[in-house]
């Protein structure tokens, strides 16, 4: 599989590239299928997905996609995919990612080395989010310049909605 389009989630109110796809994990979790969603040359799994860590918690704020979607009177058609699709009784609002528990890692600096499959490149830092059950855990920096690890703390208080 070639590089990819990454997801994208906001970090103390900054945007970055998220080498983590949570998504895949609620369709294992709940037993559900997933959509036929339809790959894209850079985006083989036919989606990106927008996240946000907020309150020591993650929250899915969006999907853009488009999938196959089979109707009784019209057959199979292509249709977008949202947010509003997966959960309609969120009314477009974030949704907690409670399904999820892993690892999250945000590149961050310049690459330092391309890898040509998946989400393989290497770059100055990755942050690295320690997740159970949609609550963060521990954040990590690794700098693989100075060859060294940084404990991090959230910038926004940890509360419970």
């Amino acid at each position: 599989m070639a590089a990819q389009l990454p997801d994208r989630i906001l970090l103390n109110e900054e945007m970055m590239d998220l080498f983590s796809n949570p998504l895949e994990q609620y369709w294992i979790r709940y037993e559900k299928k997933r959509p036929q969603f339809y790959p894209l040359p850079d985006c083989i799994r036919g989606y990106v997905a927008n996240w946000e860590i907020r309150g020591g918690q993650l929250f899915l704020r969006g999907i853009d996609g488009n999938f196959e979607k089979r109707t009784i009177f019209f057959g199979v058609e292509s249709a977008r995919y949202s947010i509003k699709t997966l959960f309609p009784r969120a009314n477009n609002r974030p949704v907690k990612a409670s399904w999820y528990s892993g690892k999250l890692r945000i590149p961050r600096g310049k690459m330092t080395v391309y890898q040509h499959q998946d989400y393989n490149s290497r770059f100055e830092q990755e942050i690295i989010i320690t997740m159970e059950k949609g609550e963060v855990i521990k954040m990590v920096t690794l700098d693989y310049d100075k060859k060294s690890l940084v404990v991090n703390q959230l910038l926004k208080a940890r509360t419970h909605a």
